[in-house]
């Protein structure tokens, strides 16, 4: 517990001696109206949310397909061969 209070303390002390602001994203400065970082952040937000959508509509999407398959299955494979028996007779 010594050694971690100890970490702790000597953090917060070269945090103080560095006198300069820490590195902090645009939300953290206020400053998302028109700065490059805000735009980027913006930015990033927009495309993260457009994979999240395409990614649930491909996921919806092959429910509804599992969903018709089990609904619709495929005929058995002997009467698929059955019907492929039956050849049309060739033109003379």
């Amino acid at each position: 517990m010594k050694t971690f209070l100890r970490l702790v303390l000597s953090i917060g002390f070269l945090v103080a001696l560095t006198g300069s602001r820490a590195m902090a994203c645009a939300a953290c400065y206020a400053d998302n109206t028109g700065s490059r970082m805000g735009n980027a952040a913006n930015w990033g937000v927009i495309a993260m949310a457009i994979i999240m959508f395409a990614m649930l509509g491909a996921i919806f999407a092959a429910g509804c397909y599992f969903n018709y398959r089990a609904k619709h299955p495929f005929p058995d494979y002997e009467e698929l061969l059955s019907d492929d028996d039956v050849l049309p007779d060739p033109a003379p």
